[in-house]
C-alpha cells in the first residue's frame, strides 16, 4: 500500500506541475492577446511559442506515461496480493514469489527513475516560469511604446498595399532591364575581348617593326587590318550608344520617371481667388507701417472680431522678427480667434494667405510638401509646395525650365509671385508631433539668417530638396529656398487631444498666448470695410524691418533688463543664450513706435510673456520663490499691470508655475 500511495502522490504532483504549466501558458497567451508588442519583439515572442508548446506536450506525454506505469504497478500489486494468498494456500511456491519480489524491486527502481525525471521536469517548468515572468516585465515596458507604434503601424499598413504593388512592378521592370543589361554586357565583353586582341596585335606589330625592319610591309599590312577592325569596333560602340538611348526611352516608358510627373507642382494656387490681392502698387510706392496697421485693425473689426491693439502689435512684430524667430505660435483656449487673426491680418495688410490644416497622422516632411507617387508616376504636391514654387525668389530660371518641360496643353507659364508676401497658417499644428513633420523645415528657416543669399553655393544650405523620384541622366533635381517673403504661423489648442511643443520648437518661435476676452458681448454687428486695395510688396515689407541695434537711447536699459532676467533664470537652472538674447533685441527694435508711448517697455513686457514664461512652465513655486519674485519686480517696473496680475496668478498659491494668458483690452 505504501508503494501505491507513493505512486499516487507522484501522479498528483505531476498533475499539479502540468496544471501550473498550462496556467502559465494560458496566462502567456492572454498577455500576448491583450498587449500588442512592437513588431520586432512580437516576432521574437512568436518564435519562442512553439518551443514552449513542445515543452508542454512533452510534460503531458510524461504524465500519461506515468499514469500508465501507475496502472501497471497497481495491477502488479493486486497480482502480488493474490500470489500471497495463493502462497499461504500453497507454501510450496517460494521460488515464484521470489521472482515476483525481484520484479517488484525492478519496478521500484523504475519508479525512482521516473521521480528523478519528474524533478528534472519541475526544474524545467521553474525555468519556464522565470522566462514567462521576464517576458511579462518586458511586455509591460514595451506596452508604453504601443500607442505611437500603433499609429506608425497604421500608416505602414496604408502604405503596404501600394508598396507591394510598386515592388512587383519594379521587380518586373528590373528583370527586364537585367536581361537587356546582360545582353549588353555580353556584347560589351565580346567587344572588349576583340579590342584586347587588337591591342595585342598592334603591340606585337610594333615590336616586330622595331626588331625586324625587313618585315615592315607585313607589319603595315597587319596594322591596316587592325585599323579596319578598330573602325568596326568604333561602329559597334556607336551601335551600343544607340542601344543605350533606346534603353533610356524604354525606362521612361516603363515608369522609372515620367516626363510629365511634376506638373502638379506648378499648378496655380492663388490665380482664381478674388479674396487675394492681385496687383502691386506702382514701383517705388511705399505704404507707411502705421497706416497699414490702422487699416488692418479697422478691417478686422469690420469682420466682427475685437483684438486689442497690443495683441495686434505683438503679432505684427513677431512676424517682422521672423529672421531670428522664423515661426509664430498662437496658443490658448479654443474659440478665441487664433485662426481668424492671421487670416484677417493677411487680408487687411495685402498678404497672400494659405491655410494648411495639420492632420493627426502627419509624421514626415512629405505631409507638408508632398511626395512622388510611384504608382501614379506623378508628384503629389501640397498647396504649400505649389505656393513655395510661385514665391521662390532665387531659383526662378531652373523652375521656369522645369515648368516648361512639365507644361500641359492649355496651361500658361509659371506664375511668378516672388515680389509679394505670403502668410502660411499651420492650423491646429499640435494635433501631430510637430518635430516629425516640421522640424527639418524649421531648421531650414533658421538657417536663412546664416547664409549669403547672393551666393548660390552658400544659399544651398537652407534650400529644401523635393523628392523627384528616380531621375534619369540630364534631368534636374528641384530645390526650393524658403525666402523671407514667406512667413509662417501656427495655432495650437491646449487640451488632451493635442501634443505639447518641444523646447526646440518653442526656443525658435514667438509664442503669443490667447486667453479669454475681457468682453464676450454679441452686440457688435460687423460691417464691411475696404481692405488693402493692393498687395503688399516684399520691398515694402523690408522697409519696415529694423536692425537689432536700432533701439536708440534705450539700448543700455534693454541690456540691463535682459541681464536681470537671465540672472533670475540661471538660479532656476533655465538660463538662455545668444539666440534668445538677440531675439529679444530684434523684437524690441521692430516694435511699432509711431504714436506709441514707452514702446520699448511694452515690447520688453511682450518678450517676457512670449519667451520667458514658457521656460518657467513646471517650476516648483516654493523653491523658486526668490527668482519668481525678481521677475515679478521687473514686470512691475515695466508698468504692465495686466501682465503683472496674470503672472502672480500663475504661481501664487500654486504648486508649480502655470501661465495661462493675459486678459487685455484697449481700455
Amino acid at each position: 500500500m505504501q508503494i501505491t500511495q507513493i505512486v499516487q502522490w507522484s501522479l498528483w504532483g505531476l498533475s499539479l506541475v502540468a496544471g501550473i504549466g498550462a496556467i502559465l501558458a494560458l496566462f502567456k497567451l492572454r498577455i500576448s492577446e491583450r498587449f500588442l508588442p512592437p513588431w520586432n519583439e512580437l516576432k521574437e515572442l512568436e518564435a519562442t511559442l512553439p518551443v514552449r508548446r513542445e515543452e508542454l506536450r512533452q510534460v503531458s506525454e510524461a504524465m500519461q506515461a506515468l499514469r500508465q506505469e501507475l496502472a501497471k504497478l497497481e495491477g502488479e500489486v493486486g497480482h502480488l496480493q493474490q500470489l500471497r494468498e495463493w502462497q499461504e494456500a500453497n507454501p510450496d511456491a517460494p521460488v515464484r514469489i521470489q521472482q515476483m519480489m525481484t520484479d517488484l524491486e525492478r519496478g521500484k527502481a523504475e519508479l525512482t527513475a521516473v521521480q528523478q525525471k519528474l524533478a528534472q521536469e519541475e526544474a524545467r517548468l521553474n525555468d519556464i516560469a522565470q522566462e514567462v515572468q521576464r517576458l511579462t516585465q518586458e511586455k509591460a515596458q514595451l506596452g508604453e511604446q504601443i500607442p505611437p507604434l500603433r499609429d506608425q503601424l497604421a500608416g505602414l499598413h496604408k502604405q503596404k498595399g501600394g508598396l507591394e504593388t510598386t515592388l512587383r512592378d519594379l521587380d518586373d521592370q528590373r528583370r527586364q532591364v537585367e536581361l537587356k543589361l546582360s545582353s549588353l554586357k555580353n556584347d560589351l565583353q565580346s567587344n572588349e575581348n576583340r579590342l584586347t586582341t587588337l591591342r595585342q596585335q598592334v603591340q606585337q606589330a610594333e615590336q616586330e617593326k622595331a626588331k625586324m625592319e625587313r618585315e615592315r610591309k607585313e607589319a603595315e599590312a597587319a596594322r591596316d587590318a587592325a585599323r579596319a577592325e578598330k573602325a568596326g569596333l568604333e561602329k559597334a560602340v556607336e551601335q551600343l550608344k544607340e542601344l543605350a538611348k533606346g534603353m533610356q526611352v524604354n525606362l521612361e516608358r516603363a515608369g522609372v520617371t515620367s516626363s510629365k510627373g511634376y506638373a502638379d507642382l506648378f499648378a496655380p494656387v492663388f490665380r482664381d481667388e478674388p479674396r487675394r490681392p492681385r496687383h502691386l502698387p506702382p514701383r517705388g510706392t511705399i505704404l507707411q507701417e502705421r497706416a497699414a496697421l490702422e487699416v488692418t485693425c479697422d478691417y478686422i473689426k469690420s469682420k466682427g472680431f475685437i483684438f486689442p491693439k497690443r495683441v495686434l502689435h505683438a503679432f505684427h512684430t513677431s512676424l517682422k522678427a521672423s529672421d531670428i524667430s522664423p515661426f509664430v505660435v498662437l496658443a490658448g483656449i479654443s474659440g478665441t480667434g487664433k485662426s481668424e487673426l492671421p487670416r484677417h491680418y493677411a487680408d487687411g495688410m495685402g498678404f497672400h494667405f494659405l491655410l494648411s490644416a495639420v492632420q493627426p497622422r502627419w509624421d514626415s516632411p512629405q505631409d507638408l510638401l508632398g511626395f512622388y507617387n510611384f504608382l501614379e508616376k506623378r508628384y503629389k504636391a501640397t498647396e504649400l509646395a505649389r505656393a513655395l514654387v510661385q514665391f521662390e525668389m532665387f531659383n526662378r530660371e531652373i523652375l521656369k525650365e522645369i515648368a516648361k518641360e512639365q507644361a500641359e496643353e492649355g496651361r500658361s507659364e509659371l506664375d511668378d509671385r516672388s515680389d509679394r508676401m505670403l502668410l502660411v497658417l499651420l492650423d491646429e499644428m499640435n494635433l501631430a508631433r510637430t518635430e516629425y513633420y516640421f522640424s527639418e523645415f524649421l531648421s531650414k528657416l533658421e538657417t536663412r539668417r546664416m547664409v549669403d543669399e547672393r551666393n548660390a553655393q552658400d544659399r544651398a544650405r537652407a534650400q529644401i530638396e523635393l523628392d523627384m523620384g528616380s531621375l534619369l541622366k540630364g534631368q534636374k533635381s528641384l530645390h526650393l529656398y524658403p525666402g523671407r517673403n514667406v512667413l509662417f504661423v501656427g495655432t495650437m489648442n491646449e487640451d488632451e487631444s493635442t501634443q505639447a511643443l518641444s523646447d526646440k520648437v518653442i526656443d525658435r518661435a514667438s509664442v503669443v498666448r490667447f486667453w479669454r476676452p475681457k468682453n464676450t458681448s454679441q452686440d457688435l454687428i460687423p460691417h464691411e470695410r475696404p481692405k488693402a486695395e493692393h498687395g503688399l510688396s516684399f520691398e515694402n515689407w523690408t522697409c519696415w524691418l529694423r536692425d537689432p541695434k536700432d533701439i536708440g537711447d534705450n539700448e543700455q536699459q534693454v541690456g540691463t533688463w535682459i541681464t536681470q532676467l537671465n540672472d533670475a533664470l540661471e538660479k532656476l537652472g533655465r538660463p538662455f543664450a545668444f539666440r534668445v538674447d538677440r531675439a529679444i533685441r530684434y523684437y524690441i527694435a521692430n516694435y511699432p513706435r509711431e504714436g506709441v508711448a514707452d514702446w520699448h517697455r511694452l515690447a520688453m513686457a511682450d518678450q517676457i510673456e512670449q519667451r520667458i514664461f514658457p521656460k518657467l512652465r513646471g517650476v516648483e513655486t516654493e523653491q523658486a520663490h526668490d527668482s519668481l519674485q525678481r521677475i515679478g519686480n521687473l514686470i512691475e517696473d515695466l508698468g504692465d499691470e495686466p501682465l503683472k496680475q496674470a503672472y502672480k496668478a500663475s504661481y501664487e498659491n500654486q504648486p508649480t508655475f502655470l501661465f495661462r494668458g493675459v486678459v487685455r483690452s484697449d481700455d
